[in-house]
């Protein structure tokens, strides 16, 4: 079953370029895009680098330590399958960020 978190106040959120954060016991990162927020695991499964320190472009974040690519929206990482972070859906409700999680 899937629960709805309080992850604070968007207005107060850092963004450099992702924010990070700890909700329900898991290392998030969140992202903003032009439609909305995007939230996936902060680590990269590769080395535990924080993914909110990367790179935003077109919709991936780049991981700084490596190079590695994942795409905020599916999770996908350029280098296969067996290297996808997770992701989580949210929402902004009365100016705070929910997120989703299992």
């Amino acid at each position: 079953m899937t629960s709805w978190f309080d992850a604070g106040t968007v207005a107060k959120m850092k963004f450099t370029p992702g924010h990070a954060l700890r909700l329900g016991g898991r290392w998030l990162a969140v992202f903003p895009l032009n439609d909305g927020y995007r939230v996936i695991d902060n680590a990269c499964p590769h080395a535990n680098a924080p993914l909110c320190d990367g790179t935003v472009r077109a919709g991936k974040v780049i991981c700084h330590l490596h190079l590695w690519e994942f795409d905020l929206t599916t999770g996908e990482c350029d280098v296969g399958p067996g290297w996808a972070v997770q992701t989580y859906a949210a929402r902004v409700v009365a100016g705070h960020l929910q997120v989703a999680l299992p």
